[in-house]
């Protein structure tokens, strides 16, 4: 009597099964990839915000003696700032409003600047 031959490879139905492990994992990743690209782009806008809050302190901390409240959009990001004076410092209180995906954030900063008169 003869053996019969083996065949080696595989059969269509593991074909298919690692297709669709295959595909079920690219989607995963393309979708995860989509997250982190928005998470980035509303960390860049805040990271900008924040800059533009310090920038507004710094230059009302160089001109404290002649500083007064106000408003400003730049980029799309909104910055109102209050300032008081006490005798020897002025108070700064800054609130950044800037668009991020499906919302805005808002941000409210708040120094003490030493001004001598």
């Amino acid at each position: 009597m003869r053996k019969a031959a083996t065949v080696a490879g595989y059969t269509l139905i593991e074909i298919i099964v690692a297709l669709m492990v295959f595909t079920v994992g690219a989607l995963g990743l393309a979708a995860s990839s989509g997250l982190v690209a928005r998470t980035m782009a509303s960390n860049a806008t805040r990271e900008l915000a924040a800059r533009i809050a310090v920038n507004r302190i710094e230059t009302i901390a160089s001109q404290c003696a002649t500083v007064t409240s106000g408003r400003e959009i730049l980029l799309q990001i909104e910055s109102e700032w209050v300032t008081t004076r006490v005798p020897t410092t002025t108070e700064v209180t800054e609130a950044v409003r800037c668009p991020a995906p499906g919302r805005v954030c808002r941000v409210n900063y708040r120094a003490t600047i030493w001004c001598p008169r």
